[in-house]
């Protein structure tokens, strides 16, 4: 779904530099501090600015509002013109003031460029997550890239390896970019969607992608993530226990996941999203067992019947919820009939989304939107009562924002 969503973000973002100078952000994930810290010059930032403690998983402890984090995608330098701007006005447009110590950006490598913007390949991710740390000394970046070996082009696997203001690497774990990067790897397996055939091939590459960095001196320090595509019949719990041991090296527990949570918000509203969130939080607490019992039948015959039971995961197994995100893709002028969340679901329904999740304790999200979009997100009163603007300038009141 996210290279679908890339594809259509690329067409929007030309409209809306003519009409001023927008782009496309999401926020994925939110990651360690500790990670980054590995990083000097991220370190020193963070000393200059007197930053706060940074949760060690996406979002923090504590009520709603302190909890909710967001996840915020870069594709440009326009995004990030935007997202620095702290005036507010229509003239500038600027996101800034919505912005925590405690969000995410992350860079989107796997965007291909359009008309007027670059493909982001490192040298420009680069770019980008230097031009964000300027502003935001305190935020965690980290890249988001596909699964392709080819260093030259956008969705190199390897992004950010060597990039000081980068905390971490998250896969885009779905089929397209999976069979993408197929071409740069041919021995590579086939796409699997049954879980029990995923499930060596997400454990194989979060191998790849853990020693890989690990092995590189400018990035021994940073973390390795995940965000997959969202199926059913995944069990999500499990791979955020792979990604735990993957991470061991940094410490305990370290495993950060987003998933591709966004068709179900797009098509089931606040209470579906939140059944899903409540899916997803059991899974991190709980063992799925399935066992063939014998149960009475007709004539007293006796019938086989399959059960699934929950254990509780042991408590050195269990994943944290705190290093979840779900995504939500939403856009300023919504298409009922349309295939794609991203197309089809409204800023008040993305808004709507938010607070059945937070009470399952999923204190991340991973907006995938345009900037457009994201301010009407903000305008929501949901959204509103849970990030409010801080330190905004204006033209009009000629001073900062209360």
């Amino acid at each position: 779904m996210l290279g679908d969503v890339a594809g259509h973000m690329q067409g929007r973002a030309l409209a809306r530099r003519a009409l001023a100078l927008l782009g496309l952000i999401a926020l994925p994930a939110a990651l360690v501090l500790s990670a980054g810290s590995a990083n000097p010059a991220v370190a020193e930032a963070a000393k200059a600015a007197a930053c706060p403690a940074l949760p060690s998983g996406f979002a923090p402890n504590g009520p709603s509002a302190n909890r909710f984090t967001m996840l915020i995608r870069i594709n440009t330098q326009g995004n990030v013109n935007t997202w620095t701007q702290f005036n507010t006005d229509p003239g500038h447009g600027g996101l800034a003031p919505y912005v925590r110590p405690r969000d995410v950006f992350v860079i989107n490598t796997r965007f291909a460029g359009n008309g007027s913007n670059p493909p982001v390949t490192p040298a420009v991710a680069a770019q980008l997550s230097a031009g964000l740390r300027a502003t935001f000394p305190c935020n965690r970046i980290i890249d988001l890239n596909g699964i392709s070996y080819e260093p030259t082009q956008a969705g190199y696997a390897f992004t950010g390896i060597d990039d000081p203001n980068v905390a971490a690497l998250i896969t885009d774990f779905e089929q397209s970019d999976w069979n993408g990067g197929r071409v740069t790897d041919p021995t590579r397996a086939p796409w699997a969607n049954k879980f029990k055939l995923a499930l060596p091939l997400i454990k194989g590459w979060d191998f790849t992608l853990a020693s890989t960095v690990a092995g590189n001196p400018a990035g021994a320090g940073k973390r390795t993530a995940l965000a997959p595509q969202d199926l059913s019949t995944w069990n999500y719990g499990q791979i955020a226990q792979d990604l735990d041991k993957k991470n061991a090296r940094l410490g305990r527990k370290l495993g950060l996941q987003s998933v591709q949570t966004q068709d179900t918000c797009a098509d089931s509203g606040a209470a579906g999203f939140g059944a899903r969130a409540k899916q997803l939080r059991l899974q991190y607490s709980f063992k799925f067992i399935t066992r063939k019992i014998k149960v009475p039948a007709k004539k007293g015959k006796k019938r086989t019947k399959r059960v699934t039971i929950r254990v509780p995961l042991h408590k050195k197994a269990k994943p944290l919820l705190n290093n979840l995100a779900m995504e939500i893709s939403f856009t300023d002028s919504p298409q009922a009939s349309a295939s794609q969340a991203i197309l089809s679901t409204s800023a008040a329904q993305a808004a709507a989304c938010v607070g059945p999740a937070l009470k399952q304790g999923v204190g991340a999200f991973f907006f995938f939107a345009a900037e457009d979009a994201m301010r009407l997100l903000f305008q929501q009163p949901q959204i509103a009562a849970l990030r409010p603007p801080v330190g905004a300038t204006s033209a009009n009141t000629g001073g900062v924002h209360p």
